[in-house]
């Protein structure tokens, strides 16, 4: 079969500099079917890892890698998302379909693997939602609870998962991880971090949510919802934070970027569940607490950490936009929310 190339970038020159277009089609040639010219595209989106549109005929496939910059070690694991995401293919969990892992830096400039690409509708802000009718935004909230249940039932043994992490201490071990990351990395003067880091591992001991499977970025921005009707979530998107631990972590991260509490919009996709329709993030917890039979009652707790663990991951993307000058738009509200994060936090352990 004869392959004939394009490429075109839609937003940054840098990352399309990146493409090495022989070798990435050589590569995506030896797993996965290709039907003609290869057609490559910057997808626009995300506020860290780069993800690559290839077409070729119909074929539609997502090249995914880390960002550009220097990342904190064992952060934006491609081969760690790509063997979650190959686990779970054989799962109802919805799913991208994957096709293989390069661990050659040649063809995007750093490791990626290669899926399938999913159509729907990622919901980021208020205007991605102004079409849909109430029952259409409960039924979204809906699902995105039960996708979250059968997630964390998963039997992550059964699955050849069983090493990906350690459940026990779970939460007392993430403080101590996130904020060695924080002491490591740039960063600007935040001097709530410290304190709230210990007021964190001083209550650890209060959260025994459990052991599962646990997504790590568990919201909206991160589900592909089925384009009509919606409803339905078509993939779970953003595996790189993926571990065995307490599951209620994932339910708390949902809730804080699902709505603003006090007065404080740390992310744009807060003012969706204004739309009607959408469940409240009590409602949310409720109907968590009923599928799982999950004891709720610490939830301000594992609130106040994600918002703490939402600061710090906030911050390093801050400085890196910074840092490679690439005039991302929204920067500087990206930067702003991080003390919003950590004041909300500070209440909700007061």
């Amino acid at each position: 079969m004869g392959i004939t190339a394009s490429l075109r970038a839609m937003s940054s020159v840098d990352a399309m500099s990146l493409v090495d277009l022989e070798r990435l089609i050589e590569f995506v040639a030896r797993v996965a079917p290709l039907a003609g010219e290869v057609d490559v595209q910057l997808l626009s989106g995300g506020q860290s890892n780069l993800t690559y549109l290839l077409t070729s005929g119909d074929y539609e496939y997502v090249a995914r890698r880390r960002p550009i910059g220097e990342v904190p070690a064992g952060a934006h694991d491609m081969k760690r998302e790509y063997r979650v995401l190959a686990a779970l293919m054989g799962t109802t969990l919805p799913v991208p379909r994957v096709h293989g892992f390069c661990d050659d830096d040649r063809p995007l400039g750093a490791p990626f693997y290669v899926m399938d690409r999913v159509r729907g509708s990622v919901l980021h802000r208020a205007d991605d939602v102004a079409h849909l009718t109430e029952q259409e935004a409960r039924d979204i909230s809906i699902e995105a609870i039960d996708v979250l249940t059968s997630l964390h039932q998963l039997d992550y043994v059964a699955i050849g998962l069983a090493d990906l992490g350690r459940p026990e201490g779970f939460v007392a071990r993430r403080v101590d991880r996130w904020l060695q990351q924080w002491d490591r990395a740039l960063h600007r003067d935040h001097p709530l971090v410290a304190p709230l880091a210990t007021s964190l591992a001083g209550r650890a001991h209060l959260l025994r949510g459990g052991s599962a499977l646990v997504h790590g970025d568990y919201r909206l921005g991160n589900m592909i919802v089925d384009p009509g009707p919606p409803g339905r979530v078509a993939a779970l998107l953003d595996w790189e934070l993926s571990t065995l631990g307490d599951p209620l972590t994932d339910l708390a991260h949902l809730l804080v970027y699902w709505e603003s509490s006090r007065g404080r919009l740390t992310h744009e996709s807060q003012l969706i569940a204004l739309h009607p329709g959408f469940l409240s993030g009590a409602q949310l917890a409720e109907r968590y607490a009923e599928t799982t039979g999950s004891n709720i009652a610490e939830l301000d707790l594992y609130l106040a950490f994600e918002h703490w663990r939402a600061a710090i991951i906030k911050e390093g993307i801050y400085m890196r936009r910074r840092s490679v000058g690439d005039g991302t738009p929204g920067t500087d509200e990206l930067g702003e929310s991080v003390q919003l994060h950590l004041e909300e936090a500070a209440d909700l352990l007061r």
